[in-house]
């Protein structure tokens, strides 16, 4: 049984769940506009799956170093900080690039980050809560993370607005360079918070024990665990996709433009700024950031709950339900532009719902899982090696799914996502055994 007092979220986490919420709401200013602004630079699916498959592997590589070295140094803030840092200066660079490749040196660097802080955060998380409250505790800290994931785009959205109607901008180019820029503000404040605030865990350990990185260290359990990953992100490709198939839906049927256009009020203001052609473009760039905003809002809600379930019916369970729901909607996205267009504006909405319910079974109990089966004396570098292990495949699968989303069309690239989550669930439920957590806890 957890006691009350046990159970409460401690000190460090919610310091890092606000880094976490200020910095995603940086990200997101910027991340749910990428895919518009790539085909503004007149690029298309297979660049955006460049793009994005770069910065992932990227940043899965620096998680693994990162992570020995947290290991090694047990100086895990010093590392969340330089990465935190990097991430928030260099993120709104977006802003100025005149191709849409040199975005991809902009979301590496900006992932250069990310891969130095996601480990020694991690296993700063994991040090710092009772273990029977594991997967709440990460369930938290993604609810925080997707807190600020709604804040981003509600900025992007009031800041492409203040830009056209206050400042008269009609160049929808450089309003989004401008919206990308000013994601710095955000991105400073989380490394005040950061710096100011986190305290570092005096872990226990033998000062004369030299640490040597090593494969021997993690059974054949966590490695078995580790491949299930590997399989399951290959299908796993760049939520940017599917931004990129609602804009292309969206957009060819001017579903949106119609319901807002009968808007009363909202028509109005609308036909008051520029050219039709204007106004179906400021149309379809604000309804991306509205809808990424409503699906975080659906993550932030069920991610705690959702997470903590892993402690008691199991993270195998509960993983295996995520994967599940991936898989159906990745179907289900395959099919958007074969439904009637009254009908498309609704079912994304209902889509991208019932995706954020994958997002929040998954998210924490696979980090949890982590933590259950291997010894806390390497959880750096296990959480490095689940981060590389998942950014490892990021490349392959959004550059792959990017050139069959070229040459076949949404339904055979989305299609093929669903059918690598059916075959990861099974080895999930097969191949990994969870002894310290292999179903219900007892009340």
């Amino acid at each position: 049984m957890v006691s009350r007092q046990n159970s409460r979220i401690p000190r460090n986490i919610i310091i890092l769940g606000i880094v976490s919420l200020l910095t995603d709401a940086a990200t997101e200013m910027i991340y749910p506009l990428i895919p518009i602004f790539v085909a503004a630079l007149g690029s298309g699916a297979l660049m955006l799956g460049v793009i994005e498959g770069v910065a992932e592997t990227t940043a899965a590589l620096l998680k693994l170093v990162s992570g020995i070295i947290s290991d090694r140094m047990r100086k895990r803030k010093m590392l969340v900080v330089i990465g935190y840092t990097i991430s928030s200066l260099i993120r709104p660079f977006t802003g100025l690039v005149a191709n849409a490749w040199q975005i991809v040196v902009i979301r590496m660097l900006d992932r250069v980050g990310k891969g130095i802080r996601t480990a020694p955060r991690d296993a700063l998380i994991a040090l710092s809560v009772n273990d029977k409250i594991r997967g709440k505790a990460y369930g938290f800290h993604r609810a925080m993370d997707h807190t600020g994931a709604i804040i981003g785009p509600v900025l992007a959205i009031g800041t492409l607005i203040f830009l056209i109607l206050a400042l008269g901008m009609t160049d929808l180019v450089r309003v989004l360079r401008w919206t990308f820029i000013l994601a710095l503000i955000p991105g400073l404040f989380a490394v005040f918070t950061l710096i100011v605030f986190l305290k570092e865990k005096n872990e226990d350990f033998d000062p004369d024990k030299k640490f040597r990185f090593s494969f021997r260290q993690f059974d054949r359990n966590f490695l078995a665990y580790l491949s299930v990953v590997l399989i399951f992100t290959l299908g796993n490709s760049s939520d940017a996709f599917m931004l990129f198939r609602v804009e292309e839906a969206i957009q060819a049927s001017g579903a949106f433009y119609s319901i807002l256009m009968k808007t009363p009020l909202l028509g109005d203001l609308v036909k008051r700024i520029g050219d039709i052609k204007f106004q179906q473009q400021l149309i379809n760039i604000l309804f991306l950031p509205l809808i990424w905003a409503f699906f975080h809002i659906l993550k932030a809600v069920f991610s705690t709950p959702l997470g903590s379930w892993s402690d008691k019916i199991g993270r195998k369970t509960l993983i295996n339900i995520g994967w599940g729901i991936y898989a159906l909607v990745y179907l289900s996205f395959a099919l958007l532009d074969r439904l009637p267009v009254y009908w498309q504006v609704p079912a994304t909405f209902i889509l991208f719902a019932i995706y954020a319910l994958y997002y929040a079974f998954c998210e924490g109990a696979e980090k949890a899982l982590v933590a259950d089966i291997v010894k806390p004396d390497v959880l750096g570098s296990a959480f490095g090696m689940y981060n590389f292990t998942a950014g490892l495949a990021a490349l392959p699968a959004s550059v792959i799914f990017g050139i069959l989303y070229k040459n076949f069309g949404a339904t055979i690239a989305f299609g093929s996502g669903a059918v690598i989550a059916f075959i990861a669930m099974v080895m999930l439920t097969v191949a990994v055994k969870n002894k310290n957590n292999p179903g219900a806890i007892s009340p």
